[in-house]
């Protein structure tokens, strides 16, 4: 897509989290009106609503022109060899628009497309949450609401990697294979670096599935068989204590008393700790979930197809069984030890504890790409920074264009920007591909390093891939083993939301810690992984002097800026930890018994769902006399 549009990474950053703006916007009123209405009319609505977002995303696949590839014609020359006429024409006339400006009208589109998506997402992830939890039985242990939690939170987990395993897939289909002929498409497969996949198919299947599945959902009843058996338990387990009758204003619907009833949720400092957490996890999250295909390429060098694969597939599959075991350990550690809500503080400092240490993961890296005239002079100096130099006496009188088409020396590993930067002048082609010999610009390489042993001296079209053996592996077993830890905090964060809240406010609560995790989280995320990966970019296409898309990373910088963003948020997560470990304080729902405690900000009513046994309660109580 990035290809196709020409976006920056940051711009695709901004329509990641563009979703998560839109739930923003829209959190509170759902939540605050949906709490008393009917959930499962607010939940086939948002389906609804998230059909036609999908819909609006696949517009641009149609309003746009074909695309048109780079025909290999980097010099007015029939394969993009060096044929030293200066006859090319400027055609710069024609991208003054700059399509990888915020003006871009598919740029807009797609921020609409995700308005209508986060809109639409809101009711099932609060309200959805919600009405979970209300028509399915909850004991007073935690292990069945850890377990029930686990599943929702192991679908929800499951599903965007399964789309990412799908959209890979969908990325070796050319992207106009149903506008143009495909037998006059010259492009060999998705190896080629030109390729642009179908993005648009992975948007339209979610349109028909969440149209189909919105009507289903709309049939459910307001409130499902033996739900008020079930609520009558919860509501013996919660005696709120607050400073406004927060149950008479919600069941109102009154929105004059709101702030002060989120006022009351934000006061209990271990519901913020809940919020501290979930910010930071997020932006971790959907940081990598946005610019996982890049940051695989730049660490294992992999070709940007093999990377997508890689991310699509090897690592969904990662992902997949990690965030499963993680959720399923978090879950399976509370019911082993009964863990109470300081427990599973203790629980969540050690799993973060353990995602910190397995973080400088980051830092195996397969060798770098050799990429000549970027990372490498042809004198075979390394160039330190971003300051590229394609041009050299080689392929001084080619006047060559910066058109995207790198080949690669397979014996050496060499990869030239094009055929015309590396100076060649023939050409061959046949049924394994395109080849360029007679190449003055390699012969000066190999000229300067003379150690290097080869066979044949023809270029191919395509990257040199990197062998990097079981340093692959050992990155990918770490980064399994951090996302197991990482996971598993999901339950222990979730259940201490729902207890520290009366129950008539959980509704609000969810929507309150959203809100949050959105604003701080999810947001800036993706828009800060954009900007961090932007500045190890080295090489930057461009058209007529305006930068568009990235094309080459130096693999080290990333590396390193990736893992500061992580490791910064994994401290502040154990901070935050440690501070609401320090400031919790169980209150004795069973005997009445209200604990304050005294701040800055006055009085502070702590409301906690606690589950002890009573003869534990009143012991604690006891000790505290």
């Amino acid at each position: 897509l990035i290809k196709n549009a020409l976006f920056y990474s940051t711009q695709t950053g901004i329509i990641s989290s563009w979703y998560d703006f839109a739930i923003l916007i829209t959190v509170f009123p759902v939540c605050h009106w949906g709490n008393t209405g009917h959930k499962g009319r607010w939940i086939g609505i948002g389906s609804f609503l998230m059909a036609l977002g999908s819909f609006v995303c696949v517009l641009p696949h149609y309003m746009a022109s074909p695309y048109r590839y780079d025909e290999t014609q980097l010099n007015r020359s029939e394969h993009g060899q060096c044929t030293y006429r200066d006859d090319l024409v400027s055609d710069c006339s024609k991208h003054l628009s700059g399509s990888a400006s915020y003006l871009n009208p598919y740029f807009l589109m797609f921020l609409l497309g995700q308005t209508l998506h986060g809109i639409g997402a809101t009711p099932l992830f609060s309200i959805g949450t919600a009405y979970l939890d209300e028509n399915v039985s909850q004991k007073a242990s935690p292990v069945y609401l850890g377990k029930k939690i686990a599943i929702h939170s192991v679908v929800t987990s499951i599903g965007p990697v399964i789309g990412l395993f799908v959209g890979g897939f969908m990325l070796t289909i050319y992207t106009d294979f149903d506008r143009v002929d495909m037998s006059k498409v010259k492009l060999k497969d998705s190896s080629d670096p030109r390729w642009v996949g179908a993005w648009w198919l992975g948007f339209l299947g979610s349109a028909i599935l969440a149209f189909i599945t919105a009507f289903p959902i709309l049939m459910f009843a307001r409130e499902l068989p033996e739900a008020k058996k079930h609520r009558l338990k919860d509501v013996n387990q919660v005696h709120a204590i607050s400073q406004i009758n927060d149950k008479d204003v919600i069941l109102k619907g009154n929105l004059k008393y709101l702030p002060q009833a989120v006022w009351n949720i934000l006061r209990n400092p271990t519901f913020v700790t809940t919020i501290v957490l979930g910010i930071f996890e997020s932006i971790v999250i959907n940081g990598f979930a946005a610019f996982m295909p890049k940051i695989l390429e730049a660490i294992l060098s992999t070709t940007p197809t093999k990377a997508s694969y890689l991310s699509c597939q090897l690592f969904s599959a990662i992902v997949i069984f990690a965030a499963a075991a993680g959720v399923m350990l978090g879950g399976a550690l509370i019911r082993q030890f009964n863990l109470q809500v300081s427990g599973m503080l203790k629980l969540i400092f050690v799993c973060h504890l353990i995602a910190l240490i397995l973080t400088p993961c980051f830092l195996i890296q397969c060798p770098s790409h050799d990429f000549i005239g970027i990372n490498l002079n042809y004198d075979y100096q390394r160039i330190k920074g971003s300051t590229d130099n394609l041009h050299a006496t080689c392929n001084a009188n080619c006047y060559c264009t910066e058109k995207w088409n790198p080949v690669c020396h397979t014996g050496t590993g060499y990869t030239f920007y094009s055929a015309c930067y590396a100076g060649c002048t023939n050409w061959v082609q046949n049924s394994s591909g395109t080849y360029w010999s007679n190449c003055a610009c390699f012969d000066e390489l190999i000229s300067y390093a003379s150690e290097i042993q080869y066979k044949d001296d023809r270029l191919q079209e395509g990257f040199c891939e990197k062998k990097c053996g079981y340093v692959q592996w050992i990155f990918l077993i770490l980064l399994f083993l951090s996302v197991v830890a990482s996971f598993a905090t999901g339950i222990p964060s979730q259940q201490i939301m729902l207890r520290v809240v009366p129950f008539e406010q959980r509704t609000l609560g969810i929507g309150v810690h959203w809100t949050f995790l959105r604003l701080l989280g999810f947001i800036p995320g993706g828009v800060l992984f954009g900007m961090m990966i932007d500045t190890a970019c080295v090489k930057w296409k461009e058209e007529c002097g305006k930068r568009q898309s990235c094309l080459v990373y130096d693999s080290y910088r990333l590396s390193w800026t990736i893992m500061a963003v992580a490791i910064v948020c994994k401290l502040v997560s154990i901070l935050g930890t440690i501070l609401g470990y320090i400031t919790y304080r169980p209150n004795d729902l069973d005997n009445n018994i209200s604990v304050q405690t005294t701040d800055s900000r006055g009085p502070l009513s702590l409301t906690v769902n606690d589950d002890r046994p009573p003869d534990e309660m009143i012991n604690s109580f006891d000790a505290g006399d």
